[in-house]
């Protein structure tokens, strides 16, 4: 064999690395790779306050339980209660809020629901015209923005559409 022969065999030999070097440079990738995910956690749970600098949040958490989807304004667990249906970035939002305040206020022992008619899944219960509405059951459900709905064991027994008619069944 000529010395250009074995000069290109022994070349070939160094250009291979072994089987560790290969492991130790996996090993380095995936330890930098840890850090870097390691500090953007960090950043986003500073940045989110999810490390809030030794302060303990003791606050009990509340389930919010007063504002309802259209789609189960039947099926509440009490005997007898009412849904106000309307629509929280209307002009006349405040109106039926206050209405909601009131009503919650003066009458403890009665329970009333809320139902935001401008979310998603409320729309398809909402209808411009007043003569379409149709509180029979959730299949046939349609109202207008500004409705009180009276529910007993489930059903729709009664409902009233506008703030007048609202403030005199709930006021009188």
């Amino acid at each position: 064999m000529s010395k250009k022969n074995k000069r290109n065999k022994v070349e070939k030999v160094k250009s291979y690395s072994s089987d560790s070097e290969e492991i130790t440079k996996m090993i380095k990738i995936l330890v930098g790779l840890v850090v870097v995910l390691g500090v953007f956690y960090l950043i986003f749970a500073v940045a989110s306050g999810e490390f809030s600098k030794g302060k303990k949040n003791d606050t009990p958490v509340e389930i919010q339980d007063v504002e309802i989807l259209a789609g189960n304004i039947f099926s509440r667990s009490n005997e007898e209660y009412y849904v106000l249906m309307y629509d929280f970035d209307a002009t006349d939002s405040i109106t039926y809020n206050n209405i909601y305040n009131m009503y919650v206020n003066y009458n403890t022992n009665s329970k009333m629901y809320i139902v935001d008619l401008s979310k998603k899944f409320n729309t398809p219960y909402l209808v411009e015209d007043r003569s379409l509405v149709n509180i029979s059951s959730i299949d046939n459900l349609k109202v207008v923005n500004g409705t009180l709905i009276k529910v007993s064991k489930g059903k729709g027994i009664s409902y009233n559409i506008g703030k007048e008619d609202i403030e005199k069944t709930l006021f009188k």
